[in-house]
């Protein structure tokens, strides 16, 4: 990997962006810094536009947009770099749910077939990468995406994807509350009943109790619609 050092370092203060309200600014600015000088480091781009995902997510709902077209902005310029980036790949792919999300997937069916595309080279690159995550992007357009024969939404093979994406992350949060949400949409209350009350009661993970905690939020929120 060219450039690991600063990736080591860039890496260390994302995954601790909670410790420290300047981590991500730090994290930003020596990705600039690095790009300035190797305007061809794809996985750079690739974290620029994680850190714009993680800033959308935490952002007010009037700002969510521009956080995570920036993203897609990154992620882009990441996968013209090297179109086999796996951070550019996967958090282009991210963006680019999150700002479908966003706008009303039926205002964004243009973005359906990029997200698959991407999700599943993600899953030929490394399935396993950020705890399941191409697996679960792509579960979760099988989830939200209109049927046939609008689209391609299926909720079998969103299932499917999310079993898998669990097996790579049993313990991350997201991977329970995005197949809880897809059996409430398959009125299987029983098994979405058993993923929201894990998240619950399941321990805060260090370094990322905010997170954890908004998730827990989400859970028993769903937990008392059922």
């Amino acid at each position: 990997m060219k450039n690991k050092k600063t990736f080591t370092l860039v890496r260390k203060l994302i995954d601790e962006r909670e410790l420290d309200e300047e981590n991500m600014d730090s994290a930003h600015d020596e990705l600039l810094e690095l790009i300035d000088d190797d305007p061809d480091c794809a996985w750079a781009y690739g974290l620029l536009s994680e850190i714009y995902y993680w800033s959308g997510e935490y952002a007010d709902a009037e700002d969510k947009l521009f956080y995570y077209d920036k993203g897609v902005e990154y992620g882009e310029q990441g996968v013209e770099a090297e179109d086999d980036s796996l951070e550019a790949c996967f958090w282009l792919a991210v963006n680019w749910g999150s700002y479908g999300h966003e706008k009303g997937i039926m205002k964004s069916l243009s973005l359906i077939s990029p997200i698959k595309e991407m999700a599943e080279k993600c899953i030929e690159l490394d399935e396993s990468y950020f705890y399941g995550g191409p697996w679960r992007v792509l579960g979760r357009l099988f989830n939200k995406a209109p049927g046939f024969p609008i689209s391609i939404g299926d909720n079998k093979k969103s299932h499917e994807c999310f079993e898998k994406a669990l097996e790579f992350g049993p313990t991350f949060y997201l991977n329970h509350l995005f197949i809880a949400e897809l059996y409430v949409s398959d009125r299987k209350k029983d098994k979405a009943r058993e993923h929201l009350e894990w998240i619950i009661d399941a321990p805060l993970n260090k370094n990322h109790e905010r997170e954890d905690g908004n998730y827990k939020v989400d859970a028993e929120a769903l937990l008392e619609r059922l």
